[in-house]
């Protein structure tokens, strides 16, 4: 999975490593990394510079059998620098904070944003029209950068597109490839959402 900065995460833990870090990283900050696998790549094998997520657990339920359900949210990003020899049975690794490295103009941020937000509300209206449902739209930050990580944490597309989203360091860049994949699948959905509409009304 791909865990975004400002974003909530259930997880339940049930292998024995992670019963272990879990219970490693209650000593201290509560926190850990989370880096997605590559498909076909070995764990240990994940190249250098990968983008992760750091997380926190913010709530924690332990079963009896030993097995965890928690509550995660995402803080800083940070790249993979190297994997390190330790006696824990989880990997541990040397990561670089990262945050974003290009600044964008404000207006031309503002201006995406409103229209991400549009597109995003159009796509809520079809899915709740085909879904039968009246649930007010959810909440979105007003912070430009912290919004594509809001509404790419929402949608459903692949992993590669959710790691590129979580890589991009350009507020604005991250903004345009969130609103192209919402762009993508808009027209079918809110076509989808009439044809549904029309067949109510027969």
């Amino acid at each position: 999975m791909v865990l975004y900065p400002g974003t909530t995460v259930p997880l339940h833990l049930f292998e024995p490593r992670y019963r272990q870090m879990l219970i490693d990283i209650g000593k201290g900050d509560s926190q850990f990394g989370l880096l997605c696998a590559i498909p076909g790549v070995s764990e240990l094998d994940l190249p250098s510079g990968r983008v992760g997520c750091v997380a926190e657990v913010t709530e924690t339920e332990t079963l009896e059998d030993g097995r965890s359900n928690i509550l995660i949210v995402g803080r800083e990003r940070f790249v993979l620098d190297r994997f390190v020899e330790q006696e824990a049975p989880y990997h541990v690794a040397e990561v670089t904070l990262i945050s974003d490295s290009a600044a964008a103009s404000p207006v031309a941020l503002a201006v995406l944003s409103d229209d991400v937000i549009s597109n995003f509300r159009r796509i809520v209206r079809a899915v709740q029209t085909l879904n039968d449902e009246s649930d007010p739209p959810p909440t979105l930050p007003d912070d430009g950068a912290q919004l594509s990580f809001a509404i790419a944490s929402m949608i459903d597309f692949d992993l590669e597109e959710r790691q590129a989203v979580l890589s991009e360091r350009s507020a604005l860049a991250r903004l345009e490839r969130v609103d192209a994949v919402l762009r993508r699948v808009l027209p079918d959905l809110e076509l989808q959402a009439a044809m549904h509409e029309a067949r109510k009304s027969q």
